[in-house]
């Protein structure tokens, strides 16, 4: 007998040691599947479902880690659009090392619900990433004739999208990144025209004297871009409906970040949520300092006073309808905990309001001579979105007018305009005695601020990443120095933003 086999007996114990082990294996699976239980944020009748497992001793949680394969489940509706009933319903699940996919030759499905951690992704007739569903975004996640998807591959578990520590630290201002402290954080999507506000947002960062605070960008794509290699950067998969309101992806992807198991911010810190265009000018630390749990900061919005807010709240209201709504754009600041509340909720009342002001019953409302036509809700749903899950939690925000500037703000003293923390860039002008040095630069667009001067550069135009007036005259007023001087000054720090279409063509809103 070789030296090495084992005997015929031994051998059979063997083989029936393992399969018994399997099948022990197999039917702790199933217990453990079948005592999950939900953890539910009430919005009356709408609920936003998260997965938990029962609570059981570290020695047994250690345990079942180790042996068992978690299943994760994507069931999906062909005809009901509210994830309801067995008939006409595809189940598909996935295994770590084996995902499942799903064809949909029948057309759109009308919903999906996701359980377990993992992912959808959907895919187009050309194979281009559209978005994914996850489970963080409710019960049930109702499907539109657009945007159009043919495919779905379902995987197990998250991808590697940390932030890397490294780099993080190069954009921080304290001594132990563990520690409670001031994040400022914008969301944004992987393309040039985000990728230079983006550059000049970090650089402006590291210019102003920030009080032990970091800075962080929070993208919504298929994978980390490469930016994330030199700029600190959290990134979770884009919603489905993102293509139906881009905006959504803010409070989506601040929902993704704050119950991201690796990178969640401490619950002490201060958040300071801020857009791609909020270029900073001094410490934050003046109105970070001043927050606490259930009590939040906001910049008075272009609807700051506007009774109808109040009447549109009391129209959608889920819980609170008798709180005040505050009247706040960005710069929201507020502490984390309560941002990790806020987020869902913002989400499913940015997505009410812009389903309303669409349906056919309601939209006569939205319109220019509607009852909430000055509102303006069509692009800014998830300013009010944000406003209303603030209210339905009873938070309570202070308005203050000195966080920001905007570009089309009245012009004020330098006295009042060293009180800023930061411009709300958009656009730049030359003083008209210049003329003739603003020729090179002129635009066509914005003629309504032409009391400003003469409009030599906008972020809406497609060469505002390259071509950026530079050196600039005396006499500027402050926004379009302080808007040009950071694009000039940014850019040779950094160099060019670069042209790279994995990540999406030029002022392209999705990564493919």
């Amino acid at each position: 007998m070789p030296r090495f086999s084992k005997p015929k007996q031994e051998r059979k114990c063997r083989t029936s040691t393992i399969l018994l082990t399997t099948l022990a294996a197999a039917a702790l699976a199933m217990m453990y599947l079948s005592a999950k239980v939900s953890s539910i944020i009430n919005l009356n009748n709408e609920t936003i479902e998260r997965s938990k497992p029962l609570a059981k001793s570290q020695h047994n949680l250690r345990k079942e880690k180790a042996i068992l394969p978690v299943l994760i489940k994507a069931y999906v509706y062909h005809l009901n659009d509210e994830c309801q009933g067995g008939q006409n319903m595809t189940m598909v699940q996935a295994l770590p090392a084996k995902p499942g996919t799903i064809n949909f030759d029948q057309g759109m499905p009308k919903s999906i619900r996701m359980v377990g951690e993992g992912e959808l992704r959907l895919f187009d007739d050309n194979g281009n990433y559209i978005a994914s569903i996850v489970e963080l975004e409710g019960t049930c996640v109702p499907i539109y004739d657009w945007p159009k998807f043919t495919r779905g591959q379902l995987t197990h578990g998250a991808p590697p999208r940390r932030i890397d520590p490294a780099v993080q630290k190069k954009f921080f201002t304290g001594t132990d990144l563990s520690k409670p402290q001031t994040r400022i954080v914008f969301s944004c999507e992987s393309s040039i025209y985000f990728g230079y506000q983006t550059v000049t947002s970090a650089f402006a960062f590291l210019q102003s004297n920030q009080t032990n605070a970091s800075w962080l960008r929070l993208l919504s794509a298929q994978m980390p871009d490469d930016l994330s290699e030199r700029l600190p950067t959290f990134t979770g998969p884009r919603t489905l409906y993102s293509k139906r309101y881009s905006p959504i992806n803010k409070p989506d992807i601040i929902d993704k970040w704050m119950n991201s198991k690796q990178d969640a911010p401490n619950p002490e810190d201060t958040i300071v949520v801020i857009d791609p265009d909020n270029w900073l000018l001094k410490d934050v630390n003046e109105w970070a300092s001043k927050v606490s749990r259930k009590h939040a900061i906001g910049q008075a919005a272009y609807y700051n006073g506007n009774p109808n807010v109040q009447k549109l709240w009391q129209l959608v209201c889920k819980k609170g309808c008798n709180n005040t709504v505050a009247h706040v754009g960005v710069p929201y600041v507020l502490k984390a905990a309560d941002l990790k509340e806020v987020a869902p909720l913002w989400r499913k009342y940015t997505m009410l309001l812009n389903e309303m002001r669409q349906d056919e019953k309601t939209k006569a409302q939205f319109e220019k001579d509607g009852e909430f036509g000055s509102l303006y809700i069509s692009w800014t749903s998830e300013m009010y979105g944000y406003n209303f899950a603030c209210a339905h939690l009873g938070i309570e925000t202070d308005t203050v007018h000195d966080l920001q500037i905007r570009d089309v703000d009245g012009r004020v003293s330098q006295e009042q305009n060293e009180k800023k923390a930061m411009i709300h860039m958009g656009r730049a002008w030359f003083p008209k005695k210049e003329a003739a040095l603003a020729e090179k630069w002129r635009h066509t667009e914005g003629k309504d601020f032409n009391n400003f001067g003469i409009q030599v550069w906008c972020k809406c135009n497609r060469t505002g990443h390259e071509i950026m007036p530079w050196p600039v005259p005396d006499g500027l007023d402050f926004q379009s120095y302080h808007t040009l001087r950071l694009l000039h000054e940014a850019k040779e720090w950094y160099g060019p933003i670069p042209e790279n279409t994995t990540y999406g063509p030029q002022n392209q809103d999705s990564m493919k």
